[in-house]
């Protein structure tokens, strides 16, 4: 049972069963007897003409966001309209949400068991929520209802890079072209390289845990944005690692390290950079493998994803090799995010 959920599921439940007791009792249905023209007696039973309209809504309280967008996003209303599934995370389930002004949104359903401290969740969600830049997708929104807790964010329409990437079907999934996926790497290691910048309020310097296509947004211009950066500060690292094992780095894989650092965000993102070179799914192929069996044999023949074309250009070497960097088995060795930016810009 979830601390916070616990007083308030009680309350609530009690209110509703009281409720509906004193609505049982008030709403009896009227009888009245009438004549046909026969001269037979009918019993007709009607209902009142108003009945009385009881909605009962569960606790809630404001995380982030204040009053204010709590009245614009009304969060009964979120927490129980009609949702679209758009994806199974790390941290919980991902939905989109028509709001009835017409505007959408996607909201986070925080995932059931892994709430083990409502305070530190907050603290974070907050910390987060302050946040705000262009390479990364804000938290608009959160709150708690009957116990419960929801995260909301903008909803980008053409979706994510995984999707852009390995879908086969819709506008969406229209190929993306080197330049594009070039463009794309250059948001997304900008936006960690932000992430790296920051520290917490105790001073450390914060991480992104697992880089991944999920979680790289794409705008209409083919900008892009990182989004579940609080996700290794609100989930234990053994359940990122175990989820992801294709893209994490190898110190944390074999467990002689159990905390993630700038250095293992760095190796995965030379995994993220495999998966737009070459198109492959890092959780059926061990791209870093793929690279080296590559580079052994001194080529880089199919390489390339082929939804770009046969050719492999310079730019493509160069973004090859700065992956191959981010590759390295010891963290010491791993350049900087900020070495990494300037590598692709100059590429």
């Amino acid at each position: 049972m979830k601390p916070v959920g616990l007083a308030f599921i009680y309350t609530a439940l009690t209110l509703a069963l009281v409720v509906a007791f004193t609505v049982l009792i008030c709403i009896r249905a009227i009888k009245k007897k009438t004549k046909s023209s026969d001269g037979k007696v009918t019993t007709i039973t009607t209902t009142p003409i108003s009945l009385l309209e009881v909605k009962v809504t569960l606790p809630m309280k404001v995380i982030f966001g204040g009053i204010k967008v709590a009245e614009k996003f009304d969060p009964p209303e979120i927490a129980q309209i009609p949702k679209t599934r758009l994806g199974e995370g790390t941290l919980g389930t991902l939905f989109k949400v028509v709001l009835q002004c017409g505007s959408i949104i996607t909201i986070r359903k925080i995932r059931e068991g892994l709430i083990m401290n409502a305070s530190g969740l907050e603290l974070w969600i907050n910390f987060f929520g302050g946040m705000k830049d262009d390479w990364l997708l804000p938290i608009l929104f959160s709150f708690w209802y009957g116990g419960e807790a929801f995260i909301l964010y903008e909803y980008l329409i053409l979706g994510s890079l995984e999707e852009l990437l390995h879908g086969s079907e819709g506008v969406q999934f229209t190929p993306l072209n080197w330049e594009i996926r070039k463009k794309i790497a250059l948001y997304a290691a900008q936006a960690v390289a932000l992430i790296h910048s920051r520290v917490t309020k105790n001073g450390e310097p914060l991480i992104c845990g697992v880089i991944k296509a999920s979680n790289i947004l794409i705008r209409v211009d083919f900008s892009a944005c990182l989004s579940s950066y609080e996700t290794p500060y609100l989930v234990p690292p053994e359940m990122i690692i175990k989820r992801n094992l294709g893209r994490v780095a190898p110190e944390l894989k074999y467990h002689y390290q159990k905390t993630f650092t700038q250095k293992s965000d760095v190796y995965s993102f030379g995994i993220l950079l495999l998966e737009l070179i070459t198109g492959q799914r890092p959780s059926t192929t061990n791209l870093s493998a793929y690279l080296r069996e590559k580079k052994i044999k001194g080529t880089l023949d199919n390489l390339c994803d082929t939804k770009m074309g046969s050719e492999v250009n310079e730019s493509m070497v160069e973004m090859i090799e700065i992956a191959w960097s981010c590759l390295s088995c010891k963290p010491r060795d791993r350049p900087s995010m900020d070495d990494v930016v300037h590598m692709i810009q100059v590429s």
